[in-house]
This record gives structure tokens, C-alpha cells and sequence, in this order.
């Protein structure tokens, strides 16, 4: 069973709104929801002004029944929106400063293509966010995209504002079948960033708003909950060592010896590999050509 979430739930001072914004996401069939703090990085001496994750709403147990009675845990997560638009703004958004590694999603979203394409390219985040209620002050291209998607960086897409007027509907409507053109509905996540619980609507009709976007059926579905739990998937694995696979081939030739030939490793240039190999020569090796060997070990 999917497991539905939203993970753009602005978060404010205003504790009895954001409580009912919870529980109508309850109400709706949703699992988890990130509360999100959006901040532009600051440089009051040289630091950036970011606030402490927020605590958990406080939920009553009457809300949380549904949940006791599965055995399952509703989940509140915090997330952390840099807005980003110059390069100084851009390294204050460092995964090893203490205080944003304690939210559990970092998300950026960014002004210009440059800071588009390196919140694509290089910066270690989970989501990036656009503000789909404006006309985009540049043009979304492929190469960045593909970048990102290939890093497991996910692109998001809200539908709240769309509820609110009508002519932030045509902005989101338009600038989200545009990511779409690239996308291709891969990496996507479908959040609310709902101001009040009115402005919230069940997974189901989220998927609906998807397809609007340019998604089949599958692909909405799947960005309000699988490509959710990938993107925190990915937050939880933000930063660690990435571990490199070697790999050896076997070879028995003759008797009582043993031939390893060692393989390159996945990250090894193709041409060179292609060279190492001998694959892509239009000639056969000539008959009787034995592998290289690297290693020979005698078996007593």
C-alpha cells in the first residue's frame, strides 16, 4: 500500500493553523508531512541566518487513532528551503553545518539559471523547488535536469497557490508543463505548500492535478509517495562515504592454476575500458590469444 506524503507544509508561528493543516492531512490519508522553513541565507558576520528545526505539532490521540489501531506511526518531518541567488548565498547552503544537517530535508530554491544549474550540478540537496507562481526569470534546459535526476535530486512542484487565484493557476499550470517537457515525470514530488487546511486535497486528487501537469496515472501516484520516500531515502544517505565495487574475474586455465583478471571499476572511463577489453574493435583477437593475466597463484 502506498504510503502518501506531504512534504511542503509552510510551517508559522501561528500553532492552532498549522495544527489543523495536520490533522485535515490526516483526515486526507497522508503519512507524513514535512513542515517546512523557507529562509534566504543571510551574511550578518559572515554567517548564515538559519533558524532551528521547528518541534512537532502536538497531536491528540483521538487524531492519531486511525493510526494506533494499523500499528503505524504518523511521521512529521522538518525541511529547510534555502532561497538562493548568488553565489555567496549558494556555499552558506553547506550540509555540514550542524544546524541544517538537524532538518531532514534540505531543499533549495533558485533565483537565476546559475544558481540553477548549480543547485543541479553540485550542491548537495534533496529537492528543488521553483516558484511556479510567477513566470521563471529563466529557461529550464535539459543538461542540468538530467544532471540532477541522474544524483537522485528531486524537482517539485506545489498546487496550493493554484486553489488560491486564478491567475497563479495559469503560472503553475504552465511552468510546471514545462519542467514536465524535461522530466519526463521522473524525480518529481507533488506538495501542497498549503496556508490553511482548506487549501489541502487528498492524495488521489493530487494525482489528478499530475496528470493535468503532464504525468500519466503511475507517475502522479508515484510522485505522492514513492519519489517522496525516495527523496527522504536520499536525505538520510546525504554526505556519506560512497563505497566503489571491485570486481574480479576468475579464470581456471589449467590445472593447479588459478588466473584473476582484475575488471575496472563502473566509474572507469568507457573508451579506456573499451581499450583494456578489446570490445568495440570491429576485429577478433587472433586465434589462440590468451586474456592478460595480473595475477597468478599456484594451488598446492
Amino acid at each position: 500500500m502506498a504510503r502518501f506524503c506531504d512534504f511542503n507544509v509552510p510551517y508559522s508561528e501561528n500553532t492552532e493553523n498549522l495544527r489543523q493543516i495536520v490533522e485535515m492531512a490526516i483526515k486526507l490519508g497522508y503519512e507524513s508531512v514535512a513542515l517546512n522553513c523557507t529562509v534566504t541565507p543571510g551574511t550578518t558576520k559572515g554567517q548564515a541566518v538559519v533558524p532551528p528545526p521547528p518541534k512537532p505539532v502536538e497531536l491528540s490521540e483521538a487524531t492519531l487513532a486511525p493510526f494506533m489501531v494499523q500499528g503505524k506511526a504518523f511521521q512529521q518531518l522538518t525541511r529547510l528551503t534555502a532561497i538562493i541567488e548568488t553565489h555567496e548565498q549558494k556555499y552558506k547552503v553547506n550540509p555540514n553545518n550542524s544546524t541544517i544537517t538537524a532538518y531532514d530535508i534540505l531543499a533549495v530554491q533558485p533565483l537565476n539559471l546559475k544558481m540553477f544549474e548549480a543547485a543541479c550540478k553540485e550542491l548537495e540537496v534533496d529537492i528543488i523547488s521553483l516558484d511556479m507562481t510567477q513566470k521563471l526569470p529563466f529557461f529550464l534546459r535539459l543538461t542540468p535536469i538530467k544532471r540532477a535526476i541522474a544524483r537522485g535530486v528531486h524537482f517539485e512542484i506545489v498546487y496550493a497557490p493554484a486553489i488560491r487565484d486564478s491567475t497563479l493557476r495559469r503560472y503553475v499550470i504552465s511552468n510546471a508543463t514545462d519542467l514536465m517537457t524535461f522530466c519526463k515525470g521522473k524525480n518529481i514530488v507533488l506538495s501542497s505548500q498549503a496556508e490553511k487546511a482548506i487549501e489541502l486535497r487528498g492524495p488521489h486528487d493530487v494525482a489528478n492535478l499530475g496528470v493535468l501537469f503532464g504525468m500519466n496515472q503511475a507517475q502522479a501516484k508515484d510522485a505522492v509517495s514513492i519519489n517522496c520516500r525516495s527523496a527522504l531515502l536520499h536525505a538520510e544517505t546525504r554526505g556519506s562515504a560512497v563505497g566503489v565495487i571491485s570486481i574480479e574475474r576468475i579464470m581456471k586455465q589449467t590445472p593447479g592454476v588459478i588466473s584473476v583478471e582484475r575488471i575496472p571499476s563502473a566509474s572507469t572511463d568507457k573508451r579506456a575500458l573499451e581499450k583494456d577489453s578489446g570490445e568495440g574493435q570491429d576485429r577478433e583477437d587472433p586465434p589462440g590469444k590468451k586474456p592478460k593475466l595480473v595475477a597468478k597463484k599456484k594451488i598446492k
